[in-house]
C-alpha cells in the first residue's frame, strides 16, 4: 500500500496517510484534505502535469508553475519547511523544486518521451466539478482563469469522454440510482458545442432545470464511466461525492465505488457525510461477524444486485479512514487513523467517527435526561 506523509503545508502539521483500496478522509472545512490530496496527485502525476504546464504556458518559473496547479497566488503554500514523503521518498521544498526544474527541462528538449509512458496514475474529481459546465456545455480550458489544475484537468476528462460518445450516456449507471432511474441522459449536438440535456417521461429538461443532485451526480459519474471504458488509473480521487445528495443517493453512490474497488482502481473520497461512514462501519462489522457475504451489505441498505458475482474478492479489500483533527489552541490539523470506526473506543475521535455522530450522541445525551 502507498504510504504519503505531509508537514507544514497550510493548516497541516503532519498528516501521515497509509491508503487501502477504499481511503475516506474526513474532517471540518479548511483541515487541508484538498491540499493533502492534490499534492498526492502532484507528487504521482509530476511529469505529466508539468507536461500540461509547458504546453499552456511555453516554460516559467516553478513559482508560476504551483500557481498553475493549486491556484492563483497559491505558490507560497510549500514554503523551507515543507516536507513531503512517497513511500518513504523524502522531499523538501528545495528537493521538490528540483524535481520541477528537471521536468521543466525534460520538456525543454522537445519532448522526446514518449507521452504514453506518463499518463496520469491518478484521476481527481473535484468538489467544484459542476463548474465544469455552464448550462450544460463543457467547459475548454480557456473558460477558466487561475482556477485550480484538478478543474481544468476534470473538464479536459468530460471533453474526452463527450467526444468519445454519440448520442446517450450513462445508461446503465443511472440505473444504479432510483431517482435517476427513469431518466435519459444524451448529448446534444446539433447548434454549437455539445450540450447535456435529460429526457423524464418525454419531456426534455434543459440542464439549468435540472435538481442540484443531478447536476453534481452527472459529470461524476461521466468521469466514473470514462475511467472504467477508457483509463488505466491506479487511484480516483472523489471530493465530497454526497453534494447535492439525499443519503439515499449517496448510498447508491457507494455500490458505484466497490465496483471501481472490485476492478482494481484504488479510491479515494473526502467527505464531510457520516453516510460513506455508516456504509463502511457496517461493512467492518459484517466482516468481524465472520458474514461470509457481502450480500448482506446490499440486503441492509436495500439495494438491488443483479451480478451474483459482485462481491466476490472484497472482503480482502482494505478500507481505510483518517480524520483530519484541528489543535483545539493552535488549529494545526494533524492525521488520524481512526479505520476502525469503534463505537466503543475510549478514544472519541474514533467513538464518534471524528466528529460525524457527535450531534446525534449530543442529543441523545440530552434527550435521555428527561
Amino acid at each position: 500500500m502507498d504510504n504519503f506523509v505531509v508537514e507544514n503545508l497550510g493548516p497541516i502539521a503532519k498528516a501521515d496517510v497509509t491508503f487501502g483500496d477504499l481511503t475516506i478522509l474526513t474532517g471540518p472545512q479548511a483541515s487541508g484534505k484538498t491540499l493533502f490530496l492534490e499534492t498526492f496527485a502532484l507528487n504521482v502525476n509530476m511529469m505529466y502535469i508539468v507536461y500540461d504546464f509547458v504546453e499552456s504556458n511555453s516554460i516559467g518559473s516553478t513559482d508560476d508553475f504551483l500557481d498553475y496547479y493549486y491556484g492563483e497566488n497559491m505558490h507560497n503554500i510549500i514554503h523551507i519547511n515543507t516536507q513531503f514523503s512517497f513511500n518513504n521518498r523524502n522531499n523538501t521544498k528545495e528537493q521538490l523544486f528540483a524535481e520541477i526544474e528537471n521536468c521543466f527541462k525534460e520538456c525543454e528538449k522537445g519532448f522526446p518521451f514518449n507521452f504514453d509512458v506518463i499518463l496520469p496514475n491518478v484521476l481527481y474529481i473535484p468538489a467544484q466539478r459542476s463548474l465544469a459546465l455552464s448550462e450544460g456545455r463543457i467547459k475548454s480550458s480557456d473558460d477558466f482563469v487561475n482556477s485550480p489544475y484538478s478543474l481544468v484537468k476534470f473538464s479536459r476528462y468530460l471533453q474526452e469522454y463527450v467526444k468519445k460518445n454519440q448520442t446517450e450516456i450513462l445508461k446503465e449507471k443511472i440505473n444504479d440510482f432510483e431517482f435517476l432511474s427513469a431518466a435519459r441522459i444524451d448529448i446534444r449536438r446539433n447548434a454549437g458545442s455539445p450540450r447535456l440535456e435529460m429526457t423524464i417521461d418525454n419531456q426534455v429538461i434543459p440542464y439549468m432545470a435540472w435538481s442540484t443532485g443531478q447536476r453534481e451526480l452527472a459529470p461524476l459519474l461521466m468521469t466514473v464511466d470514462y475511467i472504467e471504458k477508457y483509463g488505466n488509473k491506479s487511484y480516483i480521487i472523489i471530493e465530497e461525492p454526497e453534494l447535492g445528495l439525499h443519503p439515499r443517493a449517496i448510498i447508491e453512490f457507494m455500490f458505484t465505488v466497490l465496483k471501481l474497488m472490485k476492478n482494481g482502481v484504488k479510491v479515494i473520497i473526502s467527505t464531510h457525510s457520516s453516510t460513506p461512514l455508516d456504509f463502511v462501519w457496517t461493512m467492518n462489522r459484517l466482516k468481524h461477524k465472520g458474514v461470509k457475504s457481502f450480500a448482506a451489505l446490499a440486503e441492509m441498505f436495500d439495494f438491488k444486485i443483479k451480478d451474483k458475482d459482485f462481491f466476490d474478492g472484497l472482503f480482502e479489500k482494505e478500507v481505510k479512514v483518517y480524520y483530519f483533527a484541528p489543535d483545539p489552541k493552535t488549529r494545526k490539523v494533524h492525521s488520524k487513523d481512526i479505520s476502525s470506526l469503534d463505537v466503543e473506543s475510549e478514544d472519541e475521535d474514533v467513538s464518534n467517527w471524528g466528529g460525524m455522530s457527535l450531534s446525534a450522541d449530543r442529543a441523545g445525551s440530552i434527550v435521555s435526561k428527561f
